[in-house]
């Protein structure tokens, strides 16, 4: 006996295994002194039919090694149509346990998932544990889930993968790739969700989890709303540039930025990529966006009137709340009924796959939304004014709050404030819509040529300057 090679635990579906190559390269290292290669049996060699016959070919034609099993006789003629026969059959026979044991251990997987058990490794944020039935489950990784909500949380707000990659890494976020935040924004089990694939004429469904989620249902149909109906055209904002992502040229092409080379030191400019020769210096359009937040920042005075205001108006609300998240339960129950009415029709064959999913997708971003409402309906309002009083100091001052934030707040403070986006032309920012809470100060920074609004009427009367939506026109504000 020339020597011995084992499989250690490797399965014989293929030959592509590390202890088989090893043999091969033995066989071919000692050509012509090997003339039997002794195995166990043959569902040991291989279950893969075809695979085995061809391979005890190739050894006998190009090795001249004969493979005989440990219960076959030395001197065994393989060209035998018996033998050939017999042997084939116990390879047949175990490429069909094979097939069964996959087919078995697919079942199995897909009954736990339809059970809502995770049997994959966990995602970043959770745990791979056990039960108490020794099952497989998931735990909530208490250092690592904040990061995960901060990721949703960022998306639905408006700040792109870039720059939510960027800051979730500074707090603790370890996955590397291009798309490794995107894996997080589609990934349902956060939300204790689990994908069940396509089986047997049944289409693709989600099943509630076992696990706690990190994110709430709403939030991951919300952030996979957005995700795809993003526009197709991404920029990738850097701290010295800002408005890049935020700001259009007037042809209607997002503006890019780089810094371009003078005499003496590096210029900052914002550039079309359309009409190369549209190229505005940045430190220009910085001062600008600076002065109209500057301009749209409310006075004390108009504090004072909007605290007033907002304490009414929460003492109103506690009284309709009720009415409006009864309102909102009745179209929650009508979205449930339409995706089970969906569901029906994709079973009986009444709908194409592709429209189940269009649809299903649909259905479940505005149930999402319809419960996150119905959620924010039902939390206590009590510290809401609390919160409010401390935080409107700020709001009087919004360039220094745009300054002091990072580049994700900045962006996102932008999206807030100028709803529509903004449009550049070299002279003044356009805006097509303001948020309706900072409309009061918008004539005096139109009358310093800073800021046009479009078909201003048409969002909120911009006569009205003293409250959140206005109620009465007071100039001394």
């Amino acid at each position: 006996m020339s020597a011995i090679f084992r499989d250690d635990g490797e399965c014989s579906d293929t030959f592509d295994r590390p202890d088989y190559i090893a043999l091969e390269n033995f066989i071919k290292a000692c050509k012509g002194r090997v003339n039997f290669l002794v195995i166990k049996d043959h569902d040991r060699f291989s279950r893969n039919l075809s695979e085995a016959l061809a391979k005890i070919e190739h050894l006998e034609k190009k090795h001249g090694v004969k493979v005989v099993a440990i219960d076959e006789p030395i001197n065994i003629d393989t060209t035998d149509p018996g033998i050939f026969l017999g042997r084939a059959f116990k390879y047949l026979m175990a490429n069909h346990e094979l097939l069964n044991i996959r087919k078995r251990t697919a079942q199995g997987l897909r009954n736990a998932m339809a059970a809502g058990r995770v049997v994959n490794n966990a995602p970043f944020g959770y745990n791979n544990i056990r039960d108490s039935e020794g099952r497989p489950t998931l735990q909530i990784n208490e250092l690592k889930a904040p990061v995960v909500r901060f990721i949703f949380q960022q998306f639905i707000n408006g700040i792109s993968p870039s720059l939510i990659s960027k800051e979730a890494r500074k707090i603790g976020y370890t996955m590397s790739g291009n798309s490794a935040i995107m894996r997080v924004l589609t990934n349902p089990i956060y939300a204790a969700l689990l994908r069940l694939p396509a089986y047997n004429g049944e289409p693709e469904k989600f099943v509630k989890a076992l696990h706690e989620p990190i994110i709430s249902e709403a939030d991951f149909w919300i952030a996979n709303d957005k995700i795809n109906n993003r526009p197709r055209y991404r920029t990738r904002p850097r701290e010295d540039f800002p408005l890049r992502g935020i700001v259009k040229c007037d042809c209607g092409w997002h503006l890019t930025a780089s810094y371009s080379k003078g005499k003496n030191k590096y210029y900052m400019y914002y550039s079309c990529p359309k009409e190369r020769n549209r190229n505005y210096r940045g430190e220009k359009m910085h001062e600008l966006i600076e002065k109209v937040l500057m301009g749209l920042s409310f006075t004390p005075q108009q504090l004072n009137k909007i605290s007033k205001y907002a304490t009414q108006s929460l003492e109103q609300e506690t009284n309709d709340r009720k009415l409006l998240q009864e309102a909102q339960v009745q179209k929650l129950n009508e979205v449930i009924i339409k995706i089970e009415r969906l569901e029906e029709r994709m079973i009986n064959d009444e709908i194409e796959m592709v429209t189940y999913k269009k649809w299903f997708a649909k259905l479940s971003a505005e149930k999402g939304a319809l419960e996150t409402a119905i959620g924010n309906l039902a939390k206590s309002h009590t510290n809401l004014l609390e919160k409010l009083q401390q935080a409107m100091p700020v709001l009087t001052n919004l360039r220094n709050l745009y300054l002091k934030i990072s580049l994700a707040g900045k962006q996102a403070l932008l999206k807030k404030v100028f709803e529509g986006g903004l449009v550049y032309d070299g002279h003044t920012l356009r805006t097509p819509r303001l948020h309706a809470a900072l409309a009061h100060n918008y004539n005096n920074i139109k009358e310093k040529g800073l800021l046009l609004l479009e078909q201003p009427s048409v969002h909120f009367p911009l006569s009205e300057g003293c409250t959140p939506v206005g109620a009465e026109y007071e100039p001394d504000c």
